[in-house]
């Protein structure tokens, strides 16, 4: 297959598909209309909440093309996990002949079909199509003829687990069965355990849920009733119980039917306040943990243990890396609840691309998981770049200033571009007082992963079905009427008109949604985000890990994984050098990412129609369309200075110019991109040159704190770069003694004393006197314990 992470799909009798099992595609009642055949069409990039959403997705596809899905082989990770699954068609693969005593199979049943969808699980713990492949290699049949084949099926009502099970209850499959029958337990007070299965050809025919006290423990099973009655102990786990629920599979629908039911049960059954504490509702137990206030605090409050431990992995970090910026922000009992740091390679990456800075906060949705935040930005690969971590378990408005703050120090107040955020004023004061020169948005990337928490209901009962239609309104509507045509839809098929959450988001669209935000630089980061990369590695980590300590250090070593990784995606091989004009510019300039952004706009441009609309002296207008893609822009062009802009602002937000640009440059007889359009931050040489900070020089070289602090800065920056080659390291040696020798001369001759090849620091600890500069205030305006470089400070 085309994608090298995905494994080739094995033959029917493959040791590695113990569970390979047929799924039969429902029939349609009805016609269904032609925008609902279009969403059922599987793409790559596709995201699914689960498993089943995925699979149950794929079968309503062949239900309406007229093939049958079977699930095929899958991968676990080393908890067992399934990490992907493989859906194909049912003629997939060949079968082995049978031997001549035994019926011959029907001729055809098998014919190496390579239809398939492939879903692979992400960090957030959904899954996302990384393979589909639509072609079939035999004919395929209409509804009647699967209907014919298969026998018509409705799907399963909705049962209230609170009335019970009942005889011919029908469940799609055993773990809906075995869904409905835990909930009804903890709902009289018993737990559940899986029993007896029987299979036929490897299939599960039929299943038995037991309650957790039947049969009898392993001592009491040869123990006659009539003997001496046990001593008085502890009651036994097991009391021979009777209570069960036994399902059998339907064919043809494959459906699974209540075929017997017994209710009663020969123990006390368990009240209400402590049935969570039976072993099949643990996992609920656990949520209610997390509400008891002597147990655990709110979602963002702090575990005990958590503030030493994040201490002691800051300290120990800097004693690796002396040039490491962290800072620690203190409450009003002096309590470390704040914590940020960036490393000697985050502040270069920033200092080379900080045009965008995005603050994403989506780590912390999960209820398990710490009130982790990362700065992110990209690079002219259109890689994803960490510029700082911090732990917030204070996200007040004062909290949020603070953490700029502190963010802004150890970048040298360089500011940035833009800041992009999650919703809230309290995002828009924080940048309006740190950064009064940057611009300020929402991002649809927050509201998109918000909505899985505040539409938890919704997403849970309609499964995939209402994140894949959420998902296109959200990223894929770039112009106004488009995105309030799709928002209405969305909210009338999902019956959301009077829910206050998506009431509030649509009166705040203006802040957060792309319609509005086009003219935010934005270097098309949240594209970027949305792909798999470190942070939605670092998003399933997180939300796993439970011990902060080792949190902390899977983050660090994830981190220096995914940077060594990225080395060879640096030095990549250049493009061949195309034939036309201005793509040989653009190629030559251009990293490869960038490259293929320009190729996209420039195949659009092929594809594009454009038309006079207006004309004023040296300026002129022109109507531009593209084929298949509704609308037109507007493109205006002034002959006196070469300046052209467009309505649809692609230029603005991600520094590609656009199609519509494009077409009305070879209008005028322009065969190659001007210069003021190829902007530094997309070319291959961007991190060549030098940056200054934005940090006053008085205060940069007050203090010998300060002067370590800067120059450990310029010698980290040295050493990332020279470190790419053996060549530039030799250079670097070859030059550090007689850089030593010119220091040895400035200090003789300026009077300096002798100190060896050190400057004299203060030493570290509380008592080290700090100037203003060096004291940032916690977010109740406490001093903040803040070290960097070295140099311990209160």
């Amino acid at each position: 297959m085309a994608d090298p992470e995905v494994l080739p799909l094995p033959g029917p009798d493959s040791d590695t598909n113990p569970d390979e099992s047929v799924a039969m595609v429902e029939a349609d009642e009805g016609d269904k209309d032609e925008d609902e055949d279009l969403d059922l069409k599987p793409k790559i990039g596709m995201y699914f909440e689960t498993e089943d959403d995925a699979y149950e997705f794929y079968k309503k596809y062949a239900e309406g093309i007229g093939f049958v899905v079977r699930k095929s082989h899958k991968s676990r990770n080393t908890r067992l996990a399934v990490t992907k699954r493989w859906f194909v068609c049912h003629r997939q693969g060949f079968k082995q002949e049978r031997s001549e005593t035994k019926n011959p199979r029907a001729p055809g049943s098998r014919t190496g079909c390579g239809a398939c969808l492939c879903i692979k699980i992400i960090p957030c713990g959904a899954f996302r199509v990384t393979e589909f492949v639509e072609e079939h290699n035999h004919p395929l049949a209409d509804q009647p003829a699967v209907k014919m084949v298969l026998g018509p099926r409705a799907p399963p009502p909705l049962y209230d687990p609170k009335d019970g099970p009942a005889l011919d209850m029908r469940f799609e499959t055993e773990d809906d069965a075995y869904a409905f029958y835990n909930k009804y337990a903890e709902h009289v007070g018993f737990s559940v355990r899986k029993s007896y299965k029987k299979k036929h050809k490897g299939l599960l025919v039929s299943r038995i849920f037991v309650c957790s006290r039947e049969g009898f423990a392993e001592k009491d099973k040869h123990r006659d009733p009539e003997d001496t009655p046990r001593r008085a102990g502890p009651t036994p786990s097991r009391t021979g119980c009777q209570a069960c629920l036994i399902i059998k599979v339907q064919p043809p629908s494959k459906t699974f039917k209540v075929s017997k039911f017994v209710s009663e049960h020969n123990h006390p059954l368990e009240d209400p306040e402590s049935v969570h504490k039976l072993r099949s509702h643990k996992l609920k137990s656990k949520m209610l943990e997390l509400e008891l206030p002597e147990r655990r605090k709110r979602m963002h409050g702090m575990l005990a243990g958590d503030a030493g431990a994040a201490l002691e992995y800051l300290q120990n970090l800097q004693v690796e890396n002396p040039s490491l910026f962290y800072a620690v922000g203190c409450n009003d009992e002096g309590k470390a609840i704040n914590f940020f740091w960036a490393d000697a390679k985050s502040c270069l990456d920033y200092m080379y691309f900080n045009d965008v800075v995005l603050y994403d906060t989506t780590y912390s949705l999960n209820t398990y998981s710490r009130p982790f935040g990362l700065f992110i930005g990209v690079d002219n690969f259109r890689q994803p770049m960490i510029f700082g971590a911090a732990l917030m378990y204070d996200d007040s408005p004062e909290g949020i200033k603070w953490l700029f703050q502190a963010f802004n120090d150890a970048m040298h107040g360089k500011q940035p571009g833009s800041v992009l955020t999650d919703v809230g004023q309290k995002y828009a004061d924080a940048v309006a007082a740190v950064w009064p020169g940057s611009m300020h948005h929402a991002t649809v990337w927050h509201v998109y992963h918000s909505a899985k928490k505040s539409l938890k209901q919704l997403v849970d009962n309609a499964k995939a079905s209402f994140m894949h239609s959420f998902a296109p309104v959200m990223f894929e509507n770039e112009d106004e009427p488009g995105f309030l045509l799709s928002w209405d839809k969305l909210v009338e098929k999902y019956n959301l008109g009077d829910n206050e959450w998506m009431n509030e988001l649509y009166r705040t669209k203006d802040s957060w949604a792309l319609p509005y935000w086009k003219h935010v630089f934005t270097a098309d980061i949240i594209t970027t985000l949305r792909k798999e990369n470190i942070m939605s590695q670092l998003r399933k980590e997180l939300n796993e890990q439970e011990d902060l300590l080792q949190l902390l250090k899977r983050y660090d070593l994830m981190l220096e994984e995914y940077r060594a990784a990225k080395l060879p995606v640096d030095t990549e091989a250049p493009l061949p050098i195309p034939t036309l004009r201005i793509l040989k510019q653009v190629g030559n300039l251009y990293t490869t990412a960038a490259f293929k952004m320009f190729q996209t706009e420039f195949e659009d441009y092929m594809n594009s129609l454009a038309y006079p609309h207006a004309a004023a002296g040296m300026v002129s207008e022109y109507k531009v369309t593209i084929d298949e893609k509704p609308g037109e822009h507007t493109v205006r062009y002034d002959s006196l200075d070469g300046s052209v802009t467009c309505t649809c602002k692609r230029f603005e937000s991600t520094g590609i110019q656009c199609a519509h640009v494009l077409k009305v440059l070879d209008l005028k007889n322009i065969k190659e991109l001007p210069e003021q359009y190829i902007i530094r931050r997309w070319i291959k040489d961007a991190r060549s040159g030098h940056f200054t900070t934005d940090l006053d020089s008085s205060l940069r070289a007050s203090t010998a704190e300060a002067r370590y602090k800067d120059l450990c800065r310029i010698a980290s920056m040295i050493a990332a770069r020279a470190a790419r080659a053996d060549e530039a390291m030799g250079f670097i040696e070859s030059q550090s003694n007689a850089l030593m020798k010119h220091l040895d001369h400035i200090f003789q001759t300026s009077g300096f004393s002798e100190m060896g090849n050190h400057a004299a620091l203060p030493a570290p600890g509380p008592s080290s006197s700090a100037q203003p500069h060096n004291i940032v205030r916690g977010p109740q305006g406490n001093p903040l314990l803040r070290a960097a470089n070295g140099i311990l400070g209160v």
